[in-house]
């Protein structure tokens, strides 16, 4: 990957027939990472060409888990001295990209990590309100960062002291409202299985959606976000619902 770039940074990203998000997600690092590596779990939708065409190293791996196949991913960037994980659904605003770069050229000695803030942009337009901001570990020093394994959101945690990069982290999640739908249904499986059920699951979930909405609508203003902010939290809700009762479920299959 040939780009003039003064900072020794590794973009690792992991994908699954991730072509609605990949391009731009890889495109947005332009001049700030020196070196792309893509772990692929076997897409047939064209994103492994299209990686390539774009300066990547396409390493492939089976599917280990969200957690495992991320960690897989960081230790391929084994010369550069930062690496930056997204998701292929993740890319920098050009205001994060000033930010991150200046965040590691300022960086102190024993800053380890740097933390990005993301908001969702949904069919058009931002989400400004529900679920933002959005502050998670993505770019670390060489060794620095450690995954915090979970069935579904897992999140990275630095060994030592983080700083904020400025700007935005654009996050791509969902493809419309059926698509939104489908994640949730998927991650409400993937963590009720670890999750320990409520005694009362309906009960639960009733105030835990009045809590999500109170939370979301209005200490957060996501009324200001018109039908994209009501389309966020009726998703973010189901899933809550779902993941309580799938939980709940499990025992009752299991006993």
């Amino acid at each position: 990957m040939n780009q003039n770039t003064s900072i020794n940074l590794a973009l690792v990203v992991t994908t699954h027939n991730s072509i609605r998000t990949i391009s731009r997600c890889l495109e947005s690092v332009r001049g700030l990472a020196n070196t792309m590596y893509v772990v692929d779990s076997g897409s047939t939708d064209g994103t492994v060409e299209l990686c390539k065409q774009l300066g990547a190293e396409v390493v492939h791996q089976p599917w280990q888990g969200f957690a495992k196949q991320k960690e897989f991913a960081i230790a391929l960037a084994k010369t550069q001295e930062w690496v930056l994980l997204l998701d292929s659904d993740e890319s920098l605003e050009p205001s994060l990209q000033q930010g991150l770069r200046q965040a590691i050229r300022n960086a102190a000695p024993d800053t380890r990590a740097i933390e990005i803030n993301r908001k969702m942009w949904y069919v058009g337009g931002w989400i400004n309100h529900v679920g933002f901001p959005d502050w998670v570990v993505r770019c670390g020093r060489q060794g620095a960062l450690r995954m915090v394994h979970k069935p579904v959101h897992e999140r990275l945690e630095a060994d030592g002291p983080t700083i904020r990069a400025a700007g935005i982290c654009r996050h791509d999640s969902w493809d419309g409202i059926c698509d939104a739908l489908e994640r949730g249904a998927k991650y409400a499986r993937l963590s009720a299985e670890v999750r320990k059920p409520k005694q009362f699951p309906l009960l639960y979930s009733f105030f835990s959606v009045l809590a999500l909405i109170f939370k979301y609508g209005i200490v957060r203003r996501g009324f200001l976000d018109g039908w994209r902010g009501t389309v966020a939290i009726i998703s973010y809700s189901i899933g809550k619902f779902a993941n309580t009762m799938a939980a709940f479920e499990r025992t009752k299959r299991d006993g």
